[in-house]
């Protein structure tokens, strides 16, 4: 069984005194692809490197998370475009509207939201899109650009109108550790419902750790939880939803 984690922050300092124990494990659980997530500028440089070091295993997103995008200069942007031309790079972010917080505005988000779009277009590269209390606005966006651009909404948690929205965008959504846990019956129903073939898993590691995980650090290796919620919900083998989803994030990241 090959397993395929589209969004893991292994770049992130909690991991650098262990990072060869956490690969490890993830090979032993049949993690054979991972993709390391920039967050910022400095996490973006780290993606590529882990990507570098480990060819036949990781893949990078380069992006300012929309907290960050207000801290976003010409330096920067300049950095982040020669970055997203690299090899290394499979997709761009991650971007998108987070309006939970407020240390950047709404105004400043899109703008980097936008600036993001406008990259991925020009590197044709897919986009990462982060989007909390915000799906109707990150939409709206979206839909300007239909057909111009494709991606993922990552950490999908929201019912299945808003998943039709996003799969009319020709977006995928990956699922992540909430399919894990009691409740979210609204979102178990559009896992459900969603075309197999536009679905994603994720760790988000070293965030959103599984249900049976309890709240420690959260790491690729504990993918199999989410991809086995997932084949139970579907009604499907474990090895069919695994093998599943990996060849829809192949498609995503690696075709082009």
């Amino acid at each position: 069984m090959e397993l395929f984690d589209t969004h893991a922050h292994l770049n992130l300092p909690v991991f650098e005194n262990d990072l060869d124990a956490v690969l490890a494990r993830a090979e032993e659980a049949g993690v054979r692809r991972f993709i390391c997530v920039g967050v910022d500028m400095d996490s973006s440089r780290r993606a590529v490197q882990l990507a570098r070091r480990f060819p036949r295993r990781a893949l990078a997103a380069v992006g300012i998370h929309p907290n960050d995008w207000a801290g976003a200069n010409a330096e920067s942007l300049s950095a982040l475009a020669q970055l997203a031309e690299l090899p290394q790079v499979a997709a761009i972010g991650e971007t998108g509207l987070d309006f939970h917080h407020e240390r950047t505005s709404p105004e400043q988000q899109e703008e980097g939201f936008r600036h993001h779009i406008a990259l991925a277009r020009r590197v044709g590269k897919p986009l990462i899109v982060h989007v909390r209390k915000a799906d109707e606005a990150a939409i709206a966006i979206l839909k300007e650009y239909e057909g111009q651009v494709s991606g993922v909404r990552h950490c999908f948690d929201r019912p299945m109108p808003t998943a039709c929205s996003y799969l009319d965008l020709g977006f995928h959504i990956s699922l992540a550790a909430a399919i894990t846990r009691p409740g979210y019956e609204k979102l178990k129903r559009a896992v459900r419902q969603i075309p197999l073939d536009r679905i994603l898993v994720e760790t988000d590691c070293p965030y959103q750790s599984p249900y049976s995980r309890h709240s420690g650090r959260n790491e690729p290796a504990f993918i199999t939880d989410v991809v086995g919620a997932l084949a139970r919900l579907r009604g499907l083998p474990l090895a069919e939803a695994a093998a599943a989803t990996t060849r829809n994030a192949v498609r995503l990241f690696e075709s082009r």
